[in-house]
């Protein structure tokens, strides 16, 4: 693991080539020159990703079989100085955080980003506005109010400075990402094992390191509301607790629509408890609709028009589907949920991990696994929405199968600045296998259901 994230850092501080965007000047970033060739970038980052993968799956491999695990200190320690490494070195892997700079550039402008287009400010010859990426030139953000008013901050903070934006970015992501870290440190108890555990999913996973903080992607900022729902509630069936985890369940919805089914399977851990589930929903509630109000129906507008950009579909969608909406999207939400509710179904044949826990996290694990692997859409960071909930819940084969999945799909799309059709291809073969593999992995059950948990029993 140690050797993927060096691997990484060294292909990030290379400096702009197919892994690194042009961002106009180098700004705060410790940046080189190197012009390496985007043939020497791809291998240098399939070799990160395999090594990453490898060693995560390898100290799996040992909790299960007995190893105690690393000492709570340490595993805060490494996981806060890569959080802190990752964010001082150029953006990669992607330009969707340049798309958030130019969108929260607009925003300080005065302008409306769900109208107002990134070709729109380059047009007006703005500095940020000349850095856009050509992939979404044309496109008003589909991001949530909340995400929106992260990006304004950014781009109050940052000016006129693609970089400096782009710096403000990466530390509210860092900042989000140590935070959630030190949630599940706190959510999964004293037990060592629990907590090295949580840490291989999240805290010092190389891939989440990369994509969330070094790539800067929004899901970051949403999966840290979701996880601070969990934990406020915690062990307490209060109504005010409640009243603020609906309040922060909102908040991840209101950054990336996708996190609503995760909320879903929030709403059903707490069915036992009537009167905190009808005050979580109407903290969620209001929380949705001040931010949506404030941003305007333009927003909603736009959210729906994502769904029209299809040239990156990764699930084989039928046409007739996609042609009528009114199909569509019940065909969608019927096959997520009906995979939701097997992956539950499997989970529920082991205890909880904390039992004494108000909130069960096995549906809400549940439903955002499915959100993930069945969205016709989907890159390697989405998996933020599901890695930091497995960690609340009691290792399973899924563990194994989707740090593999997450690790293919990485390897396959990096080096990530221009992806090309054969990538998209690939991709879509390896979803569909993994998702079909994850099926049968539910429906499978070994002879010796028992073994691998019995290996792995916290105190």
């Amino acid at each position: 693991m140690g050797a993927g994230m060096v691997l990484l850092c060294a292909g990030m501080a290379a400096g702009p080539s197919g892994l690194v965007p042009e961002r106009g000047s180098e700004g705060p970033f410790l940046s080189g020159s190197l012009g390496l060739s985007r043939t020497t970038v791809t291998w240098l980052g399939r070799t990160a990703i395999g090594c990453a993968a490898a060693g995560t799956l390898a100290v799996l491999w040992a909790l299960r079989r007995g190893w105690k695990g690393l000492p709570p200190r340490v595993i805060l320690t490494f996981g806060a100085a890569a959080a802190a490494l990752m964010t001082v070195l150029p953006v990669a892997g992607s330009v969707d955080i340049l798309n958030y700079a130019v969108y929260g550039r607009i925003t300080d402008l005065g302008h409306n980003p769900y109208t107002m287009t990134p070709q729109h400010l380059y047009r007006l010859g703005d500095p940020v506005g000349l850095l856009r990426p050509e992939p979404w030139a044309g496109h008003p953000t589909v991001y949530g109010p909340a995400a929106t008013a992260v990006h304004a901050l950014a781009g109050h903070l940052g000016g006129a400075s693609m970089a400096w934006i782009v710096l403000w970015l990466k530390l509210f992501h860092a900042a989000a990402f140590t935070a959630t870290a030190y949630m599940l440190h706190r959510l999964t108890g004293p037990d060592r094992a629990a907590r090295t555990r949580a840490a291989l999913l999240w805290t010092l996973n190389p891939v989440m390191l990369f994509w969330m903080i070094g790539s800067g992607h929004a899901d970051a900022l949403a999966i840290t509301f979701l996880v601070g729902a969990v934990l406020v509630v915690g062990n307490r069936a209060a109504l005010g607790p409640a009243l603020l985890a609906g309040s922060l369940a909102g908040a991840a919805v209101a950054v990336k629509a996708t996190f609503a089914l995760p909320v879903l399977g929030l709403a059903i851990a707490g069915l036992r408890h009537p009167r905190l589930l009808a005050t979580g929903a109407l903290g969620g509630a209001v929380t949705l609709a001040t931010g949506y109000l404030v941003a305007g129906p333009a927003a909603i507008a736009s959210l729906t028009r994502r769904l029209a950009h299809d040239n990156d579909l990764f699930l084989p969608v039928p046409g007739a589907l996609l042609e009528r909406p009114a199909l569509y999207t019940p065909a969608i939400a019927a096959t997520t949920g009906g995979l939701a509710l097997l992956i539950w179904w499997r989970l529920n044949r082991r205890s909880p991990l904390v039992p004494e826990a108000v909130l069960d996290a096995r549906p809400i694990a549940a439903f955002a696994v499915a959100c993930v692997v069945l969205s016709p859409v989907q890159y390697p960071w989405y998996d933020a929405a599901f890695l930091p909930l497995l960690a609340l819940v009691r290792p399973s084969r899924l563990d194994e199968l989707l740090i593999v999945r997450g690790a293919l799909l990485t390897a396959i799309v990096l080096p990530g600045i221009g992806i090309a059709t054969p990538q998209y291809e690939a991709a879509r073969v390896v979803v569909l296998l993994f998702t079909l593999v994850l099926v049968a992995s539910c429906l499978w059950r070994p002879r010796t259901p028992a073994s691998l948990d019995q290996r792995w029993a916290p105190t």
